[in-house]
């Protein structure tokens, strides 16, 4: 099958679409725990680990073989449902042979590994057909075509664990469910959800999702595809114009429909040339004549694989004469860009289907490499056994660059060779729908020169011309390979900045542009200054669709050259009140540090019994002089959506550690100040070193810090959090739940973690007395505590009442307004009258 080249990515390697997100998982971890584990990350399949090697892969078909009607199901461990060996496939293997090798191997989930046969990722068959680069084909063949099976149907009442085994007996991998007003649908990615759910329906009816998404049988398969991207679903059902489903049309399905197409067109040329040549048997003198003339280059290599004959356009094409080719494999002409496998399959094929068809990279005597069409035919003898192989080529060299120059007319800028606003618009249609469905985001930026127009009407367009050239590079030096840089017209330049984590990602490049443009151009013995204002909108923040966040990032463009050029602006912030606060506070935060705008605050925390002082909680405080007080509600997630919550979590644990030093030079009494722990940082392997390293340096012990997390902290990475937990329970420090009650409460596993304190949150305090429920609630959690060992700490305490029914339930220490609201760290002191050091 021909390949467009640089128009269609078939050739491009996988290591371009792979999805690096790859999720992992241990052989004893539970079903239920692998398939919430995908649905909260949107993927399809879990690598099985055991000691850091991949053992087996799990995906949602292999949800399918699950008894849905054992509830023990969903503790059964993933070892005893994975697929093993894992297939796995090099990140150098072109797209089109991953098509291949999906057919090949029947499976729908490869894992791709590098030189050093690391995994780094997984690619699926709904990536290849994303990257098959078949427009044509997919635009000239309808879904009518391509189904093969009438949909397999289930009644709404047929139980669940019956609609399961026609799930796995379908093809499709999923089941349309009849109701009396339509039609829904069940998949294997719903069976998946239902284990992460820990929970089954009873009947199809209750499992199915509604409506079905649904085609026409006369749409072509272009649409289908384009349709099953935008709706982000797997599956779309068929109807006829009756409005009958008649089938099922899945991502699935439209490559097989590619692989058969292939096949199709490998046996059209080869009978073709099978005919010929069996003709051509009838008469062998007219046969020799036309062999000779052929302007395709002819091989005729006996059983063995060796050359018998060649015809001149053979010597004329790879510049070996018939001597020199006579009694040699066609090996003679490996170009070394094909591994050995890709011989093996040829020949495997060859002696299995007597034919084989393919476009194959060859060498000329004088080491050039080149591209042929090569047709090879296995000849039989009167006993059915190959006694001859006869291969047809011809030169594709001059078609392939007629089509790369095809190509550059159509999608590229012909002066820059940067991607024109045609492909551009492609590109961003395509990154749209990818982020919608994956819940990600993308940028774009306008980039216009300052004054270019003025450079083109004194200097001349020769000039400008190279002006744009050079820009056009600099552009590119500043972005990343996955990033797209066109041209739109004059002066104007735009890129698309796929799948970001976030904005700052985008305001780097922006300042290495800016940065880039400020540096002179010298064209045509002329030092030039041509700065560029830059306007850059994000989806799907600024915008949910194509048109409006070009028009955002345009309008952000033009309020940079408002402004006084050579800068850039984000639109949100620059636009609504909102994101001018957030912009403010993000801009603050990075300096907060340096500026010293942070301070400590300290709540005490008193024995329930009598009140008395044994530690405090450091809260944080930030007033920053052009915005004021911001609260910690307000700043602390921007903090962590920037990536500065590491950093401010730094300080304040120096900074208590230096409070901690201070009271005890003071001869102060022994205080526990507690210090809350962001996710990132408790799931940080070198954190336990920091707490170490901050107690030596002011020589403190570990039993007068206390780490306080949320529940939430062990959802990502449990085992690290673990770990850390009992580094620092080895050094000393104590460790309290946070909020209790209010997030993931795994009690299973609390019970492994050397937890101190349980901290009951402030909202059930406040409406003790007004709720019954909130008052079990806290009995509860208190005798919980008791029974695992552990101290319990009530928040917002606010009166007497309240103090003695924690007391008289059991709690061991409160703390809130009742004893005092959080002070500054001189305020504490005062307000306690902590004894001053006594003189000798």
């Amino acid at each position: 099958m021909e390949m467009k080249s640089e128009m269609n990515p078939i050739n491009n390697p996988i290591s371009t679409i792979v999805n690096h997100n790859l999720l992992t998982c241990r052989p004893d971890d539970t079903v239920a725990h692998c398939a919430h584990t995908m649905q909260a990350h949107g993927c399809s399949s879990i690598l099985v680990e055991e000691n850091g090697m991949p053992i087996g892969i799990w995906t949602e078909k292999d949800s399918l073989r699950m008894d849905v009607s054992n509830l023990a199901i969903f503790d059964r461990p993933v070892r005893e449902f994975m697929n093993f060996p894992v297939k796995s496939i090099r990140e150098d293997v072109t797209i089109g042979a991953a098509a291949v090798r999906f057919k090949e191997e029947k499976v729908r989930h490869l894992l791709v590994i590098n030189d050093d046969n690391t995994p780094i990722g997984i690619i699926t068959q709904t990536d290849v057909i994303l990257k098959h680069g078949e427009e044509y084909y997919l635009t000239v063949k309808t879904v009518e075509q391509t189904i093969t099976q009438t949909a397999p149907m289930a009644h709404e009442s047929l139980s669940l664990h019956d609609t399961l085994k026609i799930i796995s007996n379908s093809p499709q991998a999923a089941v349309c469910v009849q109701f009396e007003d339509g039609y829904g649908i069940i998949t294997e990615k719903d069976v998946t959800r239902f284990l992460s759910q820990r929970q089954f329906p009873q009947t199809a009816g209750e499992a199915a999702s509604r409506p079905l998404k649904t085609i026409s049988k006369d749409a072509n398969l272009l649409e289908t595809r384009n349709q099953l991207v935008k709706t982000g679903f797997r599956h779309l059902g068929v109807h006829n114009h009756n409005g009958d489903i008649i089938g099922l049309i899945s991502f699935s399905g439209i490559l097989s429909s590619l692989q058969f197409e292939y096949v199709r067109r490998i046996n059209t040329i080869l009978e073709e040339r099978s005919q010929a040549l069996r003709t051509s048997q009838n008469n062998l003198h007219l046969a020799h004549k036309i062999i000779e003339a052929s302007l395709d280059g002819i091989i005729i290599a006996d059983a063995e694989g060796k050359i018998a004959y060649v015809n001149p356009t053979f010597t004329h094409v790879t510049g070996y004469s018939a001597e020199e080719a006579i009694g040699h494999t066609p090996a003679l002409l490996k170009s070394g860009r094909h591994e050995k496998g890709y011989y093996q399959k040829m020949w495997e094929q060859l002696k299995k289907d007597g034919y084989w068809q393919g476009e194959i990279w060859n060498r000329r005597k004088n080491g050039e490499v080149y591209p042929e069409w090569l047709t090879i035919t296995a000849i039989k003898n009167d006993a059915g056994d190959i006694f001859q192989y006869a291969g047809i080529f011809c030169d594709i060299t001059e078609r392939k660059n007629q089509e790369k120059q095809i190509q550059r007319l159509a999608y590229f800028d012909e002066l820059t060779k940067l991607p024109n606003r045609r492909l551009f618009s492609d590109r961003l249609n395509m990154a749209v729908e990818r982020a919608k469905r994956h819940d990600s985001k993308l940028s774009i930026m306008f980039v216009d020169l300052d004054h270019f127009k003025k450079i083109n009407d004194t200097l001349g367009h020769n000039t400008g011309d190279a002006i744009l050239e050079e820009a056009a590079e600099r552009l590119k030096k500043c972005t990343r390979g996955e990033d797209t840089v066109a041209r739109m017209g004059g002066d104007e330049f735009i890129l698309l900045f796929p799948e970001i984590d976030s904005v700052d990602e985008v305001i780097k490049v922006a300042q290495r542009i800016i940065d880039a443009f400020s540096k002179p151009f010298t064209v045509q013995e002329h030092t030039l200054f041509v700065t560029a204002s830059l306007g850059m909108s994000v989806f799907p923040e600024d915008g949910e669709d194509v048109e409006t966040i070009i028009k955002h990032a345009d309008a952000a463009m033009y309020r940079s050259k408002a402004e006084g050029r050579s800068t850039f602006n984000l639109f949100n912030p620059s636009f609504t009140e909102q994101g001018m606060r957030q912009l403010q506070i993000e801009t603050a935060l990075r300096s907060a540090i340096a500026k010293n705008e942070f301070e400590l605050y300290y709540q005490p925390q008193a024995k329930a019994p009598n009140g008395n002082i044994i530690a405090a909680e450091a809260l944080l405080r930030w007033h920053n002089d052009e915005i004021g007080k911001i609260g910690p509600a307000e700043f602390i997630p921007i903090a962590e959506e920037i990536g500065l919550i590491s950093e401010i979590g730094t300080w304040v644990l120096e900074t208590v550690c230096k409070q901690l030093k201070e009271w005890r030079d003071k001869d102060y009494p022994a205080m526990t100040i507690g210090v809350n722990i962001a996710p990132e940082q408790i799931t940080n392997h070198h954190f336990p070193k920091l707490v170490q390293d901050l107690l030596d340096q002011y020589e403190l012990n570990g039993s007068c810090l206390e780490i306080e997390i949320t529940e939430g902290s062990f959802i990502d990475n449990p085992e690290q959090v673990k770990s850390n937990l009992h580094a620092l329970k080895q050094i000393g420090v104590r460790i309290a739940i946070d909020d209790f009650g209010t997030g993931y409460s795994n009690l299973s596993y609390l019970r492994r973690l050397p937890v101190d304190h349980l901290k009951i949150d402030q909202s059930f305090i406040h409406g003790m007395f007004n709720d019954e429920g909130n008052r079990q609630l806290i009995k509860t959690i208190l005798s919980m505590s008791e029974n695992l060992g552990m101290q319990s700490i009530a928040e917002g305490v606010e009166s007497q009442p309240q103090a003695e029914f924690l007391s008289e339930g059991g709690c061991s220490i409160i703390q809130g307004y009742f004893l005092s609201k959080p002070k500054p760290a001189d305020e504490f002191e005062k307000h306690f009258q902590i004894p001053t050091k006594q003189k000798e």
